[in-house]
């Protein structure tokens, strides 16, 4: 039996002091057959900075609870190798969610959920590196982070040790798949290798003006470790 689409109350479920206001509207709408119940969520939802400095890195949790199912998705944005910086006051759209999922083993006759929906900061690292949260829940992002500085130094050094073919090489064997690779990727593909090489520095330096050392910083690579 489809039910007809249902509003999920959103609440801003923020740690005291959190530098990120969340809103939105969710809604979702269930079907029960047997004992499966079939949803389709649509979660539309805005983040914005509230704090008085640019942000880098946001990782948090959107939760959500419908009658019988659950919706949300875990959310993670990097800005480290980007040019734009989630600014203060900026409203950043989180990932617009249409998403049809599927459970089992319900009883048709049990108790419902009441509706509701959270948005939970988990971490946030800021441009001049201190940070709100916990930074274990950012272990993956910034390993991955850790590990695309240290290609796009292991391309540099290719580029100026080797020269230009073993540069592209080396960039056609890249696993990572990282937002900077992919455009660095892209500006060689359609503008040549002095292009690439070029958006590879700005990448691993030009992060708001401040120079390779602080990146390397910011990136998670111990002192001394950046060329």
């Amino acid at each position: 039996m489809q039910q007809e689409p249902i509003d999920v109350p959103f609440e801003n479920a923020g740690i005291v002091g959190s530098p990120i206001e969340v809103s939105g509207n969710i809604t979702v709408q269930e079907t029960v057959a047997g004992n499966e119940v079939s949803s389709l969520w649509v979660e539309n939802v805005v983040a914005r900075n509230i704090s008085n400095k640019p942000i880098l890195l946001l990782v948090g949790v959107l939760d959500a609870v419908g009658p019988r199912s659950d919706g949300g998705y875990e959310l993670v944005i990097d800005r480290f190798f980007s040019e734009r910086l989630i600014q203060p006051a900026e409203r950043i759209p989180l990932p617009y969610g249409t998403g049809q999922r599927g459970e089992c083993c319900i009883s048709p006759l049990g108790e419902v959920n009441e509706p509701k929906a959270s948005f939970h900061v988990e971490f946030v690292q800021f441009v001049d590196g201190s940070t709100f949260g916990n930074p274990a829940t950012a272990k993956n992002q910034l390993a991955s982070r850790k590990s695309t500085f240290h290609l796009l130094q292991e391309l540099e050094r290719l580029y100026s040790e080797q020269g230009e073919q073993k540069f592209i090489a080396g960039l056609g064997q890249a696993s990572n798949a990282s937002t900077a690779m992919v455009l660095i990727q892209r500006t060689q593909a359609h503008k040549g290798t002095v292009a690439a090489i070029s958006r590879t520095r700005a990448r691993r330096c030009s992060i708001c003006g401040t120079d390779c050392g602080d990146a390397s910083a910011a990136a998670g690579v111990p002192a001394g470790q950046n060329s």
